[in-house]
């Protein structure tokens, strides 16, 4: 599978709690903890007639907030993961030693 654009494909890493407990997909508003499982390899623009990057920093692995209100639930080989339509909207979670 190919992501077009500047999409992202993601895996919630909110759907239990340390306990083990599932927590419904209601109780998740607003933003909600992902990590990253693939990228597109950027946004084409029009008006430099060339792909523009995904913003500084984002890369497989990393955990990132997302609004819910923008994904698309998916499922593959009965794994559940999120479609984001644009890089633009993940914030970055770094670890206390990480800098971009």
């Amino acid at each position: 599978m190919q992501l077009l654009d500047d999409k992202m494909l993601l895996k919630s890493l909110m759907d239990k709690t340390a306990g083990g407990l599932y927590i419904p997909g209601v109780v998740q508003i607003a933003y909600s903890m992902f990590e990253i499982v693939d990228l597109g390899k950027g946004h084409y623009d029009k008006r430099v007639g060339k792909v523009v990057p995904l913003p500084y920093g984002l890369k497989v692995g990393d955990r990132v907030l997302v609004n819910v209100g923008v994904l698309n639930k998916v499922n593959i080989n009965g794994e559940t993961y999120y479609t984001c339509p644009n890089a633009e909207e993940a914030i970055l979670i770094l670890d206390d030693d990480e800098r971009i």
